[in-house]
């Protein structure tokens, strides 16, 4: 009996250490019930249910106080070990099972690869959507990511918008990030599994998505370090991916970047520039130096850019792709931008005061200016405290910035355009932007990216993609510019093919404020044959490698007042258009290199326009008669042909060109007049819907 009342006990309060006080009545109704008379014994039962009843509610109190306590000891774990927003891991227990990862890698000898990942230009979110909106994309990115890792690795967030992640090496069966063949490069000890599993993230994280009814471009930034490679414990490799990932970053966005040795160095050295342009934001180091934009039809100076130098005390100027990324991730290009357009304006209406004229100033906005809430307000203050007329200043946003939020870019552009800014697109062509986008962005030009002009008179590609996008524009009654003009050939592609305007160093490289002054009060302009209405003197190109052909060949036609070119061989020929333009080419077949009809279907490709005649012998007419079929050849004249014969030819063709190219003037005054209309129709549709 007595055992059997202990078990009852130990059932009534489990796994209770300590027992309360009360239980002391118990045992002591237990040991009078065995020590007093029998006809005590009913009394001492009553006394031990008693007992019993107050140790069954001490037990329940002290039930609920374990359950409260086990309760709170696990939202104490979950709180120190996870994040509260996204739910995944936080910097502790990412660390943690680094640590744990770098042992088992030590003990089996394989690499462990640590991610650390930024969202690009999260802070604009945060700034322009609001920080709600900011957390909701956080959330989605920490599920994206959990899709993107096995059982074994590890994603976790950081801390504001960073997340990082543990990759280890494959077990069989399993998805292999690591294969066999490890392979060495110049730069990085890197698997090439490694490289596509980074790229599938970065796919992953970038999809587009709705927030806030509005779809956002998400992209991410990656910085990779390797263990044993970049660090043999988590602090070094956290730090090495931390590193690199502030390299992706510099180097834009939507981009990853493996640790390297040479890179920490870097990083310092730009940590100590970053605290020198913080104090030259301070003392107002920066000058404005002016690139000339240059009309197609008068050939005058129409607008000129606004170009922001470092006048560094040690370095002298630096150029601002040396710091101007800097300053966007550092927001210093916030008060840096608002000091260009407090300049730049100042600077223009002193042009109109010396009697120079009033033209555009182009002035960039960078991402963080465009993503301020002040921004209209203050470019109207600007305009007021200096006295310029707000069509003078042009506002010029990459495409990137402005498709990165379309509704919000499109009522900011509205915004500035109430005041009455031009506006213009940088760097078009290189971004995601379409017709139908366009055509709702109130701006007054294009500007066509330097990458598509360099090339363009040699690649079909380039010429293609400017030729699209100059008469989509002229379409909408958007007038075009095309920046990195460096050449006569490019210039004369452009102004054939109804370019409204150049930029670039053929006709000026970027000068300061009294070399601009200097240019206007010249009246500096472009020579007349590289107008768009403009017919200049005939000229024409022999191609001979025999010099006594070729110069008794400019004698016959000396009387004929022609510009005369002569080239000694089909590449000399081609480096002779690439600078001067040419109406008729007059080649010999047989020469050594290129032959004749080689040297004119190049011609033909890069420079349609010119007439091409090609002078052979009778062996030689089955690859003459092909070209002729092929379009690559106007005419040929095979041996003996007389002076007559020859200058009768030459004239034909000069006939035929001039021609051609009244029709092309028809034509393009035609084009000119539909883009007047259009942009005529443009503004009239925008006062109806005001």
């Amino acid at each position: 009996m007595h055992s059997l009342l202990l078990r009852q006990i130990r059932r009534l309060f489990g796994e209770v250490q300590e027992l309360p006080v009360r239980m002391l009545p118990l045992f002591e109704a237990i040991d009078a019930y065995y020590h007093q008379a029998d006809n005590d014994r009913e009394m001492i039962e009553r006394s031990l249910d008693i007992a019993s009843q107050e140790m069954l509610e001490q037990n329940h109190v002290l039930t609920s106080e374990l359950e409260a306590r086990r309760a709170a000891e696990s939202r104490v774990m979950t709180l120190s070990n996870f994040d509260t927003l996204t739910g995944l891991a936080n910097r502790s227990l990412f660390v943690d099972r680094l640590n744990q990862a770098i042992a088992g890698a030590l003990r089996e000898s394989h690499k462990v690869v640590v991610v650390v990942l930024g969202l690009d230009y999260f802070k604009l979110v945060n700034e322009s959507l609001g920080y709600s909106t900011g957390n909701e994309l956080l959330k989605v990115v920490g599920d994206r990511l959990r899709g993107c890792v096995r059982g074994s690795d590890m994603v976790a967030r950081l801390g504001g918008d960073e997340f990082a992640l543990i990759f280890t090496e494959s077990a069989p069966g399993q998805r292999d990030i690591h294969p066999p063949h490890y392979r060495r490069n110049t730069n990085d000890e890197v698997e090439p599994g490694t490289a596509e599993l980074l790229q599938r993230i970065m796919k992953t994280v970038s999809t587009s998505l709705m927030l806030a009814d509005r779809e956002l471009e998400v992209t991410c930034s990656m910085g990779v370090s390797l263990y044993p490679r970049d660090g043999t414990n988590s602090e070094a490799l956290l730090k090495a991916a931390g590193v690199a990932l502030s390299n992706a970053k510099r180097i834009g966005s939507n981009n990853f970047q493996f640790f390297t040795v040479d890179l920490s160095a870097k990083i310092q050295a730009r940590l100590a520039l970053q605290g020198q342009l913080r104090l030259a934001v301070e003392r107002e180091e920066f000058v404005l130096h002016y690139q000339p934009q240059v009309d197609l039809c008068s050939g005058r100076i129409v607008g000129v850019e606004a170009l922001i130098r470092w006048n560094h005390p040690e370095l002298g100027l630096v150029p601002p792709g040396q710091f101007i990324g800097l300053a966007e991730e550092t927001g210093l290009i916030v008060p840096i931008g608002a000091w260009v357009i407090r300049t730049a304006c100042a600077q223009s209406k002193a042009w109109e005061r010396q009697g120079l004229g009033s033209f555009r100033m182009a002035v960039n906005v960078s991402v963080r200016q465009f993503a301020q809430p002040d921004l209209v307000e203050y470019i109207a203050a600007v305009l007021a405290e200096t006295g310029l007329e707000p069509q003078s200043l042009e506002i010029e946003l990459t495409e990137s910035l402005v498709m990165n939020d379309v509704d919000r870019s499109i009522d900011i552009l509205q915004r500035l355009k109430a005041i009455g800014l031009q506006m213009s697109i940088d760097d078009f062509g290189t971004g995601y932007s379409s017709l139908a986008y366009l055509k709702r962005f109130p701006i007054d030009l294009l500007k066509i990216d330097q990458a598509f002009v360099r090339d363009i008179e040699t690649s079909s590609d380039d010429a293609a993609i400017v030729k699209t996008i100059i008469s989509m524009a002229h379409s909408l009654g958007i007038r075009v510019i095309a920046e990195g003009v460096e050449t006569e050939a490019q210039c004369n592609f452009l102004r054939l093919n109804m370019c409204d305007e150049i930029q670039g160093y053929f006709f000026s490289r970027p000068v300061d404020a009294a070399r601009i002054g200097e240019l206007l009060a010249q009246d500096q302009r472009l020579a007349d044959h590289l107008l768009r209405f403009k017919r200049t003197k005939r000229s024409l190109l022999l191609v001979d490698d025999e010099p006594s052909v070729a110069h008794a060949l400019k004698r016959l036609l000396r009387r004929e007042n022609l510009q005369i070119l002569i080239a000694d061989g089909g590449q000399a020929g081609l480096d002779i258009l690439a600078q001067h333009p040419v109406d008729v080419i007059i080649s010999d077949q047989r020469m050594p290199g290129m032959t004749g009809v080689e040297f004119l279907k190049i011609a033909k490709n890069r420079y349609p326009d010119a007439i091409r005649i090609v002078l052979s012998g009778d062996s030689e007419m089955r690859s003459v008669t092909e070209a002729v079929n092929d379009g690559a050849i106007y005419k040929f004249l095979s041996k003996p042909w007389s002076d007559q014969q020859l200058c009768d030819c030459i004239e034909e063709a000069f006939l035929h060109k001039e021609m051609a190219d009244d029709n092309r003037q028809l034509q393009m005054e035609i084009l000119a007049t539909n883009q007047k209309l259009a942009a005529a129709n443009r503004e009239l549709e925008k006062r109806h819907a005001r």
